[in-house]
């Protein structure tokens, strides 16, 4: 009896130490999801989105939700080339944070990649005017150049002047961009002239104005506003 009594102690003692292996062994392949947020916005942040997406993949699948996370795997999925994929958790990320203007340019480009313009358009659109963002119609004006349509660029780069009030050269410079490349001369000459009234000693301003032949002087500045 004591024997048979030593023999199941020590079975028991065996199948307790296979046991706490096994454990062991599956507590090892589960790392703390901040050791994966830590190495995927590492990898994130010099480039590597190959390594970083599975990072961020194994966080989205254990506690899912995350707008940030949804974000940031979205854009790596679209800088790998995976623009669908990408679509769906940049549009998550942009319903939670409509506001985040970085979010919202990252799903501009994702709809730009997938020759979505009407998504596009409308996004920008949507969220300039919600936003009473010239940031946003500026993006947008940048993107009507990008799509060769310079309807779309000279109606965002106005919308962005009115939105700007009169006090920043940025919506003048591009809507002067945007007159330039369609050919309307006088028209971006007026836009730099305005943009003077508003910094004359603006670098980019005197330069534009300078390859026009417009000397800055008391003359050169016109009324902000049209």
């Amino acid at each position: 009896m004591k024997f048979r009594t030593h023999a199941h102690s020590s079975f028991s003692f065996v199948a307790l130490l296979s046991v706490s292996s096994m454990i062991a062994i599956g507590c090892a392949g589960q790392r703390p999801i901040t050791a994966a947020k830590a190495e995927a916005d590492h990898a994130f942040k010099y480039g590597d989105y190959a390594k970083a997406a599975p990072a961020y993949l194994e966080i989205i699948e254990k506690y899912p939700g995350d707008a940030d996370v949804d974000f940031r795997y979205g854009v790596c999925l679209a800088k790998l080339g995976n623009y669908r994929e990408a679509r769906m958790y940049v549009e998550a990320a942009a319903a939670a944070e409509p506001k985040n203007f970085e979010v919202t340019a990252g799903l501009a480009e994702v709809y730009f990649q997938l020759n979505d313009t009407q998504k596009l358009v409308q996004l920008l659109q949507d969220r300039g005017d919600a936003m009473q963002s010239e940031e946003t119609y500026l993006l947008l004006a940048d993107y009507g150049m990008r799509l060769s349509d310079p309807d779309i660029a000279t109606a965002a780069a106005n919308r962005a002047i009115v939105l700007g009030g009169g006090l920043d050269v940025a919506p003048y410079l591009k809507a002067a961009e945007v007159a330039a490349s369609v050919g309307e001369t006088k028209l971006a000459q007026r836009r730099l002239r305005q943009a003077y009234t508003i910094d004359a000693k603006n670098q980019i301003v005197l330069a534009r104005l300078a390859e026009y032949g417009i000397a800055a002087e008391l003359t050169t500045g016109l009324p902000p506003i049209d």
